[in-house]
C-alpha cells in the first residue's frame, strides 16, 4: 500500500472527503445545533444548507449535505419539508424543516 493509498484509507476511516475538516465542522456544528434545540423543547429546526464551494454544480450526490442531515437526524430530528434556492453566486442553498420525532 503506498502513501496515497494510506492516506486515503485514513481518511475514509475517519469521514473525511476531499474538503475534511471543514465538512466535519459544519456536520458537528448543526449536530450540535440540533441537539441543543431538541433538548430546549423546540417544535421545529429549521437551519440553511449551503452547497460546498468545491461542488460544480454538476448532478449527483451533495455529501457535505447528507452528512449534515445525518447529524441533525440523529439529534433527534425527522425531515418533514424541503426547498432549494440559489445564492447570489447561484450556487444551491436548501431550506429543510425539521420536526421533533413523537414518542
Amino acid at each position: 500500500m503506498g502513501i496515497r493509498d494510506e492516506w486515503n484509507k485514513a481518511k475514509a476511516d475517519n469521514g473525511l472527503g476531499n474538503g475534511g475538516i471543514a465538512q466535519n465542522t459544519k456536520q458537528l456544528q448543526l449536530g450540535d445545533e440540533a441537539a441543543k434545540a431538541y433538548a430546549a423543547g423546540d417544535w421545529y429546526f429549521t437551519p440553511k444548507l449551503n452547497a460546498p464551494a468545491t461542488h460544480h454544480g454538476l448532478s449527483g450526490n451533495i455529501s457535505d449535505w447528507a452528512r449534515m442531515i445525518r447529524a441533525i437526524t440523529e439529534a433527534g430530528w425527522n425531515l418533514q419539508h424541503w426547498t432549494v434556492a440559489q445564492d447570489a453566486q447561484g450556487r444551491p442553498e436548501a431550506y429543510p424543516v425539521f420536526i421533533r420525532r413523537q414518542a
